[in-house]
């Protein structure tokens, strides 16, 4: 069984990262649905690909004819694309409180409903129009065996990314400040040039606790 990655456009990086793990690559010019093709991975320009879980996307196509990631938890079609295209849309999924996927990272099995899914999104796409909206009126026209994976599976990158450098300010800021003694064996932190100051609002302080 041949397994495919799909690149809108190359990119040198992704295709040398494919080739370590044995992937195929094929570079579309054309229409999708006319690719040769066993199971495929479709990646769309600049998307993170998680490469520790695309083996198992490829597994998943074994019972499933297409899988994609939720795009953001909490947003449904409602929140996507313009007034008329939402219309459009709510005439073939009938609500637009359902949530959408993150179509740049798609997996597809070569079944009739797997050819047909790209077909369709194809066709809603022509003209133009919002992606998410009209891969979703497809996954609703075609109805394939639909997997809908995790939201992790194209925001476990961006995630870890945003977490360091929180850490290192706060860390930065902490190690800027300097101890003051208030009262025999008592400190605390403030700014550097702030300790009289310091030491002067923490003496009115302690006067009016003894007071009490």
């Amino acid at each position: 069984m041949t397994d495919v990655l799909i690149l809108r456009e190359p990119d040198k990086q992704v295709q040398a990262r494919a080739k370590r793990h044995r992937l195929e690559v094929v570079i579309a010019d054309g229409s999708l649905a006319e690719i040769e093709f066993d199971r495929v991975l479709i990646v769309a320009p600049g998307t993170v690909i998680p490469w520790d879980l695309v083996r198992h996307g490829f597994h998943f196509l074994q019972r499933w004819d297409a899988a994609a990631p939720l795009w953001r938890y909490g947003k449904v079609a409602a929140d996507v694309g313009a007034p008329g295209e939402q219309k459009r849309t709510q005439k073939v999924t009938r609500d637009l409180r359902v949530l959408v996927y993150a179509q740049e990272l798609l997996f597809v099995r070569n079944s009739p409903d797997g050819r047909a899914l790209l077909a369709t999104w194809e066709q809603e796409m022509a003209g133009g129009g919002e992606p998410r909206l009209a891969f979703l009126r497809a996954v609703y026209r075609v109805k394939p065996l639909f997997l809908a994976l995790p939201r992790t599976w194209s925001s476990k990158v961006e995630g870890r990314r945003t977490k360091r450098p929180a850490r290192r300010t706060r860390q930065s800021q902490r190690s800027k400040l300097v101890r003051v003694e208030i009262a025999p064996g008592r400190y605390v932190r403030c700014k550097p040039g702030e300790e009289e100051k310091t030491k002067k609002q923490w003496e009115r302080q302690l006067r009016r606790g003894r007071r009490r």
